[in-house]
């Protein structure tokens, strides 16, 4: 905005009666020790006292006055203050980069100039809550900078937005541009679900979704399994969930079993022996301890259940179960390292165990 100032002064002097200009220059002179000139900055008014006139420009620089009167007093002005968003007015300047204030003392000292306004730009604060999450941000900006917020991270959290100066609602994408003010952002989260699989023997046995750094469940898969086989735990387990799908897999180890069987003296449980050597399997000959003299064939703590019931089944189709002839046999039974044990028996005559 520019204000044009033109102050004329013309004296008048009425030549009709001598003791009336007498008068005339007397009231001039009390006068111009106070006012020189009263104008507005929209039009140009002229003072009809005084024969001296002066030229001025002033150029606002993107600024606007409020005040549209300036009075000159004893040859001194004020100058208008502009005002400008974002800015801070620093006072003005002519071609000659000649420095001003407001406060004029000698009014001939800017005329027939122009003056432009000097602005410095205002420096505000921009402040955040990252709520636990990091980012490169930039902690102050002017009027004429532009800036978008960056986008913060957080170890297993999603970043869903700010909320803050300006804004009503949450936004992932916000700029900066144009503005003034001190402005305060605060970063919001939703929190991330990952994959808990459980294996049991290799294969998917059940599946949860669980929240980052909630606590996983710690199921019991010995249900899943039988009798010989005893469930310990999870191999790879984690109390709470990583910012990663988790693979868990079951600690089983399995029961395994001895056959125990003979019966009467040791060329029998020789006999006996041989059959269990036949089929792969590795055992000994111990006394029986509640029928000194009488023998038994135990094998090693080296079958599963199952192959225990297998190697149950070979021992029936290839002992002598028609009469006492050796290797005769007519019961055997299975020993567990879980505590399980049970015994099978069979009449004379009888090609398998009940």
């Amino acid at each position: 905005m520019t204000i044009m100032l033109i102050i004329k002064r013309k004296l008048v002097l009425n030549m009709k009666k001598f003791s009336i200009v007498l008068l005339l220059i007397a009231i001039l002179f009390c006068t111009l020790n106070k006012t020189l000139a009263y104008y507005n900055t929209n039009s140009t008014l002229t003072n009809s006292f005084v024969t001296k006139k002066y030229n001025l420009k002033i150029n606002g620089n993107g600024g606007t006055f409020g005040n549209n009167t300036i009075t000159v007093k004893n040859n001194s002005v004020t100058l208008p203050t502009p005002q400008r968003l974002g800015y801070e007015f620093l006072g003005y300047v002519d071609s000659n980069n000649t420095n001003y204030t407001t406060s004029i003392s000698n009014v001939d000292n800017i005329n027939n100039k122009s003056l432009s306004a000097k602005w410095n730009a205002t420096t505000y604060s921009i402040s955040y809550n990252l709520d636990g999450g990091s980012a490169s941000t930039v902690n102050s900006y002017t009027v004429e900078s532009t800036i978008t917020l960056p986008t913060p991270t957080k170890t297993g959290y999603t970043f869903t937005g700010w909320s803050g100066t300006g804004l009503s609602a949450v936004t992932k994408n916000v700029t900066i541009s144009n503005s003034v003010g001190n402005r305060s952002y605060t970063a919001n989260w939703s929190k991330n679900y990952y994959t808990v699989n459980y294996y049991v023997n290799n294969s998917l046995w059940a599946q949860r979704s669980v929240g980052y750094n909630d606590a996983l469940e710690n199921l019991n898969a010995q249900s899943s399994l039988d009798i010989y086989h005893t469930f310990h735990g999870w191999n790879g387990w984690v109390s709470n969930m990583p910012n990663y799908d988790v693979n868990l897999y079951a600690n089983i180890t399995e029961s395994y079993c001895r056959l125990m069987t003979g019966h009467g003296q040791y060329g029998n449980a020789t006999a006996l022996l041989k059959v269990f050597q036949s089929a792969g399997w590795t055992g000994s000959i111990i006394e029986s301890s509640s029928y000194p003299g009488n023998y038994m064939v135990v094998t090693d703590y080296n079958l599963t259940r199952a192959q225990a019931e297998v190697q149950k089944n070979y021992i029936a189709a290839n002992t002598n179960y028609k009469n006492y002839n050796y290797p005769y046999l007519y019961w055997v039974s299975v020993d567990c390292t879980n505590g399980y044990s049970e015994a099978w028996t069979r009449s004379l005559g009888q090609s398998s165990f009940n």
